[in-house]
């Protein structure tokens, strides 16, 4: 048998015993074991995946063990999966709790190694004899479903990434632009602190903040000049047009860029475009795009402008605060000035780009 276990507890070192007396557990070739220090990872893990047995421990801050039980035996895999709950008490009505919560066996610290590996044996060998030849199968096409799922990710990646090239093959950016601004918004999301899927989702989606550039006639996109009133008005229609491009589609990743292409020039005091949202109602991927955004935008050359030096771009983006951007996002970028200069040294435009002192407003920016 190689079954999965799962275990979980607050402590590092009681984690790393417990694994340690899983080694050589009588009928098991190999035991995959999976740790998790706190009940909502652990839960999480469990809502796309399931092991053979739980081990719990009860006293955790945050989640405690009974409430991870009450939380996991409502997922419909987890009716049949035993639970062992570890404790530091015998107190009876903890472990009444435990059992009306689904609890399957008790250990009591400090846990003798004989009889986890007793306890945990008997009941993972019934386990397995109850897990019948379909839902084997069942089991195994989860598997190759959820690997199925992971290959197409990345192709989803992939295809994300050529429709942001499509925008800046008809513009003047590069793609060195679409890959600073990624790690940039990834940065900010990571210190405004988002969770790692959503993390991962705005490096992905930002590079489509100007998608919408793609319906914007050449005379007005490519024009080296200051834009007439009306060839504004069209150059602002690129958020709407990505936004209705992307918007209505079934992937979470593309949703996530209608938004951040519909929001990315709004402005934190309403007066962007093309809502003209304010604070908190413009969509958070809209307002760390936008920082991320214009920070490349000002340190890079363009048709229409010299890039800035970057203690002048800095200046801007600290007296835009609270105006322009969100407080929060310029707050995060300033502490991360070392780690936004290594994405911009690692990602830099070839040949090298010189540095100027002149510094007009980069179009868009208005």
């Amino acid at each position: 048998m190689n079954p999965t276990v799962l275990l979980l507890d607050d402590s590092k070192e009681n984690l790393e015993i417990l694994q340690r007396m899983l080694k050589g557990l009588p009928g098991m070739e190999t035991i995959a074991t999976l740790c998790f220090s706190a009940g909502e990872q652990a839960l999480a893990w469990c809502r796309a995946n399931e092991p053979d047995i739980c081990v719990v421990d009860y006293n955790m801050p945050g989640m405690d063990g009974i409430e991870f039980l009450m939380e996991v035996r409502k997922l419909p895999r987890f009716k049949g999966i035993p639970m062992i709950m570890v404790t530091g008490s015998s107190e009876s009505d903890i472990r009444q709790r435990a059992l009306a919560n689904g609890a399957n066996d008790f250990l009591t610290r400090p846990v003798d190694p004989e009889e986890f590996r007793a306890r945990l044996g008997n009941l993972l060998t019934l386990r397995m004899s109850l897990i019948s030849p379909l839902d084997r199968v069942e089991r195994l096409a989860h598997d190759v479903e959820l690997l199925a799922r992971q290959a197409l990710e990345r192709e989803h990646e992939q295809i994300i990434y050529k429709l942001s090239q499509i925008s800046t093959s008809r513009d003047e950016e590069t793609g060195n632009h679409m890959h600073r601004v990624a790690h940039i918004s990834r940065l900010i999301a990571q210190e405004l602190g988002h969770d790692a899927q959503f993390c991962d989702m705005i490096y992905l989606a930002a590079p489509m903040h100007d998608i919408g550039k793609v319906g914007i006639p050449d005379k007005v996109l490519l024009k080296p000049g200051k834009l007439t009133p009306e060839e504004w008005e069209v150059m602002k229609t690129h958020t709407t047009i990505g936004y209705d491009v992307l918007k209505d589609s079934s992937s979470s990743l593309l949703r996530m860029g209608a938004d951040i292409a519909h929001s990315h020039h709004e402005k934190y005091n309403g007066q962007g475009y093309p809502l003209g949202l304010t604070g908190e109602k413009i969509p958070v991927v809209g307002r760390i795009v936008a920082v991320a955004d214009e920070l490349d935008a000002l340190l890079s050359v363009r048709p229409y402008k010299q890039a800035w030096n970057f203690k002048d771009a800095l200046e801007h983006l600290r007296h835009e605060r609270g105006r322009h951007f969100d407080p929060d996002c310029i707050d995060v970028m300033l502490r991360h000035i070392d780690t936004i200069l290594d994405i911009q040294k690692k990602f830099a435009d070839e040949p090298a780009v010189p540095v100027s002192d002149m510094h007009p407003l980069r179009r868009g920016a208005a």
